[in-house]
């Protein structure tokens, strides 16, 4: 189940080149190798998580008003904990293909949001088509207190950043809930494209539930760059 993008009125597009000085330093393609993730915006970065990000991370999946966008409860401290220690996890892979990060303001350093970016199994060659190759998946789930003030459009240029510029992939995906019609709106004028609804592609705790899927792809993604 992808994480929550919060709705934005905002007519920018959440692609759209809005980066800081920092941001333009900091580009490198293809980060194959490990590295610890830091790109920063102008008010807000996406770095790895810490071991005292639990109880950051409890302000935003416990909060019901987040949770029920993903059709699951609030989480608990344990689970809350868990999703530390996996993201944790994932960053020590070699290769990487699970970037699970914090999003935190750069003013005072306080956690606000969860990003992720999942990169699909490359491992399949040699076959006629091959799936999912250089393709990804993104989410972001916001602290309920930040959202509608322009974050998603800040945190979805610093996720175009990673899998594009970076990681050299070729398309980016996002999927969500068909209630979530706000959302759907929003990632529309952000420039995403509508795919389909994927039949009960979700199962939370029991529950199937469709998804709504939309992409980006790498030349959409440089048209917007400019280059």
């Amino acid at each position: 189940m992808t994480d929550r993008l919060e709705a934005e009125r905002e007519q920018t597009h959440l692609w759209a080149p809005r980066e800081s000085r920092q941001a333009r330093a900091d580009e490198r393609p293809r980060m194959s190798e490990h590295r610890s993730v830091l790109i920063e915006g102008t008010t807000l970065r996406l770095r790895e998580f810490l071991p005292s990000d639990v109880e950051g991370v409890l302000g935003i999946f416990g909060d019901p008003r987040t949770t029920r966008e993903f059709g699951m409860p609030p989480f608990r401290r344990p689970e809350a904990a868990a999703l530390v220690e996996q993201a944790r996890a994932g960053a020590r892979r070699t290769p990487r293909s699970h970037y699970r990060l914090g999003v935190s303001e750069i003013a005072t350093g306080e956690l606000i949001g969860s990003a992720k970016l999942i990169v699909e199994d490359q491992s399949a060659e040699g076959g006629m088509v091959r799936v999912g190759y250089r393709s990804a998946e993104v989410g972001l789930a916001l602290r309920a207190d930040r959202v509608s003030v322009g974050h998603s459009v800040e945190i979805g240029f610093l996720l175009g950043i990673l899998g594009f510029d970076r990681l050299g992939l070729h398309r980016v995906w996002s999927g969500f809930m068909p209630s979530n019609i706000a959302a759907q709106r929003a990632i529309e004028k952000a420039g995403m494209v509508r795919e389909g609804r994927l039949r009960h592609y979700g199962h939370v705790d029991g529950v199937w539930h469709d998804i709504v899927q939309y992409s980006i792809l790498e030349d959409d993604w440089k048209a917007l760059r400019g280059h």
